[in-house]
């Protein structure tokens, strides 16, 4: 019809303005009046959605049908009154549906719910997995925000003491939802509280608090001895206390005894009792001090009160496999740029690469830009080396990095963020 009307219409204009004299052959009859009075197949059909109503062709909803507009069902929403098909849905997201029957793509309004956004294409028949690639990450990514939003919303609401939970259920559920109860969050705080009283007496007590007549410099903990123990004893006795309710409490005792958080509980706790039955010899006192640096796992604690730190922990587990190429390459090209350094320098008699492994040291901190430290190259040819050992790996980070993100725009974001235990 389209191409009937632009071969008649510009004569017909341009007769009527008098730019051209009218012809003296008749007119082109136009499309609409050359006599067929049957019903055109492709007929302009009215969708009413919630009062606002949209045109469009049959044969525009006919490509789809087995979507609810492009089949017979959508004859049941037909009113003989108004002679249009009725939809009491969402018109502002019947648009990009409607848009979708016109173009053949399926976008995704940002302004609207992700939830209705569905219902709307389930009642229409449309599947998302159509949608384009423009929309395709900004859909994920809300659908899965979406998901972990109502995951957040049904365990509070299992937080909610139950008439027929169990003592331990409900211990079990203060210890992993503080808010549940205010005995709950005291004890999440008081918990926090020595924590950081521990931490803050494990660095203070090395720090030195000056010297007795005719003795050198010694540290506080040596110095106030039974206070530092006194603040220790304290410290550990409501670690012990929390590490036994939340064994007790546990679902499962044999499950919870073998998590990462149970295990450092153990550690923190553990050189304070190995210290209470040790003996006085110079051996045992030495494996003791030795112990004592397992003190600073309490530090790790915090992860237990700390979203962050959880979700920073997952986010190194879920990048495992990159990192472990990461440190594999790394490793690779310290063994590789450490070989060309230690033969570079190998004419020289004042060299300090006596060897492959002495290289190493050198290697990784040129490639990590930290500086070369206490090593100094001796040979124009070495410096020649290090230029290229930071040129050629700060390249291969770079274009690791790039890489990386092509593929995760292609592939889609990974859910770095789970659930704790």
């Amino acid at each position: 019809m389209a191409s009937g009307v632009a071969a008649w219409l510009p004569f017909a204009r341009a007769a009527a303005i008098g730019w051209m004299p009218v012809a003296n052959c008749p007119m082109p009859v136009a499309p609409g009046d050359n006599g067929n009075s049957s019903k055109r197949q492709d007929e302009l059909i009215v969708l009413n959605v919630s009062g606002r109503r949209f045109q469009t062709w049959r044969t525009t909803l006919d490509r789809y049908p087995d979507t609810l507009l492009g089949s017979s069902e959508k004859e049941f929403f037909y009113s003989e009154e108004t002679r249009e098909y009725f939809f009491d849905r969402d018109p502002d997201a019947f648009r990009s549906i409607l848009n979708f029957y016109r173009t053949g793509k399926l976008h995704y309004p940002r302004c609207e719910c992700i939830s209705a956004y569905d219902e709307e294409l389930a009642f229409f028949g449309v599947i998302p997995e159509i949608i384009g690639d423009c929309c395709y990450e900004e859909y994920k990514d809300r659908k899965r925000e979406n998901a972990e939003r109502l995951q957040d919303d049904q365990e509070e609401n299992k937080d909610l003491r139950l008439p027929n939970m169990t003592c331990r259920e409900t211990m079990w559920r203060a210890f992993e939802n503080p808010h549940t109860s205010t005995m709950a969050l005291v004890f999440y705080y008081v918990t926090g509280f020595f924590i950081a009283i521990s931490v803050v007496t494990n660095v203070v007590e090395t720090v030195p608090c000056g010297a007795a007549a005719g003795q050198k410099d010694v540290p506080c903990g040596e110095r106030y001895t039974v206070a530092f123990f006194c603040m220790d004893t304290a410290c550990v006795m409501i670690f012990t206390v929390e590490y036994l309710m939340r064994l007790f409490a546990a679902p499962s005792r044999y499950r919870f005894m073998r998590s990462v958080m149970s295990i450092i509980d153990v550690v923190a706790i553990l050189p304070y009792y190995i210290g209470l039955v040790m003996t006085d010899n110079e051996d045992v006192s030495g494996a003791f001090v030795t112990l004592r640096v397992f003190r600073v796992f309490r530090i790790f604690k915090f992860s237990r009160h700390s979203q962050g730190l959880r979700i920073l922990g997952y986010t190194l587990k879920s990048c495992a496999s990159e990192l472990g190429f990461l440190l594999f390459s790394l490793t690779m090209a310290i063994i590789i740029f450490a070989t060309v350094m230690f033969y570079a320098e190998k004419g020289s008699s004042s060299s300090k690469f006596t060897s492959i492994p002495a290289s190493f040291w050198y290697t990784i901190v040129t490639m990590t830009t930290l500086g070369c430290g206490v090593l100094v190259l001796d040979i124009h040819r070495g410096w020649f080396c290090t230029a290229e050992n930071s040129l050629e790996f700060t390249g291969f980070t770079d274009f690791e990095h790039k890489n990386n993100n092509n593929s995760h725009r292609k592939d889609g974001l990974a859910i770095i963020c789970k659930r704790l235990e």
